[in-house]
């Protein structure tokens, strides 16, 4: 498809079912798991989750920090047809990568109990914890791979093949949560070998794009290497700072959890922190979508069908919004009974914490949106305005602030009352940028 020429409608309609579907590479996995630990294992596991999920969080940060950070200056040189330039991009967004990950992989391995601690595990749930999270971290970098390679693939025109991947990895995924949790009954570990499976299956089939004739990208090295990294770094922050957000409030919120609550409202947050980064996931592939029509097309000059692939984008992201806030609102009970083998104390905690963060979700669909937006046209401070403000700043705050009058329920209300705030704010920058 020709992203300067065709009808930016069938465009957008393309690049949003593939790039939901790649946004998912990760969650869909945790998502999956939260399920098959929770009912194999119980309130114990999914509390053991809710340590672990930031790890994954943290592996995103660092895939797309370097893969969305070098895919947008990649399309938008490739819309003013400096192809050397695209070129040079891709490269050192990967040596980038190799670098930071490979670092970051040998610090969590050495490191990971601390870590886990850190997280919010306690001496209770740690044990279930090191089941799951050692092989994680054994295979760090191929979870960082799938989503890296899948930015790059949505730039260079194969947004289908990393869809196909993520269909086919999550399909193992899902096979092994069942066969090796319930069957063999291997619970924590079970639910991790699955994970891992699917996770390296998903990068050997996007690997076959770079064996493609219709592969586009290429290694050339930049004139300035320093320079490129910067550049990467400075437009891939704004969009990677959602999920390194993502990690911080987690430490937050899972210790605030355990001040002010108890191991079953951990738990229960174990499955809303997962539902949580699954629609984040998916409200992250809508931005995705925009993004490379965005840059080439901002490259390109061609502001009018940058305009309409955007107000496309808000529709789509207000539809899903309001889809599963009423879902959650709706269905407390319901939805904790699918992830967990819940006990009475569980299912009595469940509805008010359901209800009150749920509501997030109205909001957070538009902020996630505008950071990749605002990125995709090159307001790279604005885009991570928005993403610090909402992942850290005044979500941070408020959770320190509001339990101390309100307690557990300060703790669940702080995130929805932060993104309505920063969604006024990423609406006013919108604007601005759309002028």
């Amino acid at each position: 498809m020709d992203i300067l020429k065709d009808d930016i409608k069938k465009l957008f309609g393309h690049y949003l079912i593939a790039s939901v579907g790649s946004a998912l590479v990760v969650s869909v996995y945790s998502f999956v798991d939260t399920i098959a630990v929770g009912q194999s294992v119980g309130p114990m596991g999914a509390a053991a989750i809710a340590a672990i999920n930031p790890i994954f969080a943290l592996m995103v940060f660092l895939a797309v920090l370097c893969g969305v950070g070098g895919a947008v200056p990649m399309s938008v040189a490739r819309g003013e047809g400096r192809e050397e330039k695209a070129h040079a991009m891709f490269t050192a967004a990967v040596i980038l990568m190799a670098v930071i990950g490979i670092s970051t992989w040998i610090l969590v391995w050495i490191f990971h109990r601390p870590i886990f601690t850190l997280f919010g595990a306690n001496e209770e749930i740690m044990p279930y914890v090191l089941d799951y999270g050692m092989y994680i971290i054994y295979f760090f970098p191929t979870f960082i791979a799938s989503t890296f390679l899948s930015a790059f693939l949505r730039n260079d025109g194969a947004p289908g093949l990393a869809m196909k991947a993520v269909v086919i990895g999550g399909s193992l995924n899902i096979f092994g949560d069942w066969f090796l949790c319930f069957p063999m009954d291997m619970g924590m570990k079970g639910a991790a070998i699955a994970t891992v499976a699917g996770s390296s299956l998903q990068v050997i089939i996007m690997l076959i794009h770079f064996f493609s004739p219709a592969c586009g990208l290429k290694l050339v090295m930049p004139k300035s290497l320093l320079k490129a990294f910067k550049r990467i770094l400075i437009i891939g922050f704004g969009s990677g700072v959602l999920d390194l957000g993502t990690v911080a409030l987690s430490i937050v919120i899972n210790n605030q959890i355990m001040r002010y609550g108890s191991v079953a409202a951990l738990s229960i947050y174990g499955v809303v922190g997962t539902i949580g980064q699954l629609c984040q996931a998916v409200f992250r592939g809508v931005g995705q979508a925009l993004q490379p029509i965005s840059s080439l097309n901002f490259g390109a000059g061609k502001r009018d069908r940058i305009r309409t692939a955007y107000h496309m984008s808000v529709i789509a992201t207000v539809i899903i919004s309001v889809a599963i806030t009423v879902t959650g609102e709706l269905f407390p009970i319901e939805l904790t009974k699918i992830f967990i083998a819940a006990t009475p104390e569980v299912l009595s905690e469940a509805p008010m914490i359901y209800r009150i963060y749920f509501t997030a979700f109205l909001f957070m669909g538009i902020n996630v949106l505008s950071t990749y937006y605002l990125q995709s046209v090159m307001r790279e401070r604005e885009s991570m305005a928005v993403a610090m403000s909402r992942s850290v700043v005044l979500s941070g705050a408020l959770l320190i602030l509001l339990p101390v009058f309100f307690g557990l329920n300060g703790v669940f209300a702080a995130i929805p009352a932060a993104e309505l705030i920063v969604m006024m704010i990423a609406l006013h920058c919108n604007k601005g940028a759309l002028d």
